[in-house]
């Protein structure tokens, strides 16, 4: 069973937020000209930026989560991800320990980490579709068939 991260311990900063996939693609370029492109893996590990600018018992709380929780950084956690759904719990781990890059300015504790996310969680397939095939408002539709007529016209 996973350790969860600790509810009083703030979230990453946001403004620093970014979430980056490593590449799943395999492309091979051909004789012709073409390309041929494949998926390599069924899933790849996506990685984040933390930051956490923490009060003195917010920073208590991070370094024992991080020496005692997830054994000095080494083992998969449960976190809130922020995603375009909101937030959703992810397994993750730190890539590098935030204990790392500890600094103290203006009364504040400021640790920063990267961090690696199991298995990014996006809309389910079944949604994307439902997403794509249903207009949002009767007016995007009126407006989607006028705009499909005046360029049918052209």
């Amino acid at each position: 069973m996973l350790v969860k991260y600790p509810k009083d311990l703030k979230l990453p900063l946001v403004s620093s937020h970014r979430l980056s996939q490593n590449s799943n693609l395999l492309r091979t370029d051909m004789a012709s000209g073409r390309a041929r492109q494949r998926k390599r893996f069924q899933s790849v590990p996506t990685t984040m930026g933390a930051t956490w600018k923490l009060n003195k018992y917010q920073a208590q709380i991070l370094e024992g989560f991080v020496t005692h929780g997830v054994k000095e950084a080494v083992n998969w956690f449960l976190m809130p991800v922020r995603t375009p759904q909101g937030l959703i719990e992810h397994e993750v781990r730190f890539i590098n320990s935030p204990l790392e890059s500890c600094t103290y300015n203006g009364g504040f504790w400021n640790y920063s980490a990267n961090i690696e996310v199991k298995k990014r969680q996006v809309v389910s397939e079944e949604a994307t579709a439902n997403r794509l095939l249903e207009p949002n408002t009767i007016e995007q539709f009126v407006n989607g068939v006028s705009d499909a007529l005046n360029t049918y016209q052209e």
